[in-house]
């Protein structure tokens, strides 16, 4: 896997989309340009694997972009790897691909307190972070023993961020992520946020995604309706359903000219 993300480097992202506030360089939607990639984010295996841990069932993010990205060490070295920020998904993997002992910098971290209380100590709102300092006594490193090692990681509700390389050096995860299914199940995806990222072909994946829910969440609907229901009942039920849905609706006509 090391070899397919350094082949990949030449053709990745450099400060677009999420990258002007965080990431430096990049690659989202590994699985359309590597089919080894795309076959392990889809491995039954280690889905199984990862629901057994989180103890809710999990899948390949339905959203390929997010399915599978590759973050690298930016250029400038005076830049985070990636700063303080939250993920778009519930939940993902963090696994590194380079020699940590051939790293000086780029620890991962991440923020002991909840993600509000650290958004609030930056003086930020939403996921996408700032490249600043944290009290260092509420801070976690976690180390990677060697290449291959990784760790799950609830990324919606964890700060967490990949520091500054102290000297140049070869630094590449692997971050798949996965949804909850069914596809009824709650849902940590933020799609609004992901609306604003400008791959291509990201927003149909997202209306895709959201529709996907929505119906599982319309055909349940149908089954629990009853001749007794309230208008106001009903009209909840259908506004709980669709919102989501036409939330992200909203966001994308925000973008048409």
């Amino acid at each position: 896997m090391r070899d397919i993300c350094l082949k990949m480097y030449a053709n990745r992202n450099i400060s677009v989309g999420t990258g002007v506030n965080r990431l430096g360089s990049y690659i989202r939607g590994a699985g359309y340009r590597s089919q080894f990639i795309k076959d392990f984010c889809d491995s039954a295996e280690l889905s199984k694997h990862l629901s057994e841990i989180a103890n809710v069932k999990l899948a390949r993010h339905s959203v390929p972009a997010v399915a599978c990205g590759v973050n690298y060490a930016p250029e400038d070295i005076r830049r985070a790897v990636d700063s303080w920020h939250t993920d778009s998904v519930a939940f993902d993997i963090v696994m590194m691909m380079s020699d940590p002992s051939q790293i000086e910098g780029g620890e991962f971290q991440y923020f002991r307190g909840t993600k509000m209380e650290g958004q609030a100590l930056l003086g930020i709102d939403g996921e996408e972070g700032i490249d600043t300092e944290l009290p260092a006594e509420r801070i976690k490193t976690i180390p990677f023993p060697a290449p291959g090692y990784g760790f799950m990681q609830q990324g919606n509700m964890i700060f967490h961020r990949a520091c500054r390389l102290k000297k140049k050096a070869e630094r590449m995860t692997v971050i798949p992520s996965f949804v909850v299914v069914p596809p009824k199940a709650a849902d940590g995806t933020n799609s609004i946020n992901m609306a604003g990222w400008d791959d291509p072909g990201l927003a149909a994946e997202l209306t895709r995604h959201e529709a996907w829910r929505a119906a599982a969440r319309l055909e349940e609907l149908v089954g629990d309706v009853s001749l007794h229901d309230s208008r106001k009942r009903l009209v909840d039920e259908v506004d709980k359903a669709l919102a989501p849905l036409l939330a992200l609706r909203d966001r994308l006509a925000k973008d048409i000219n």
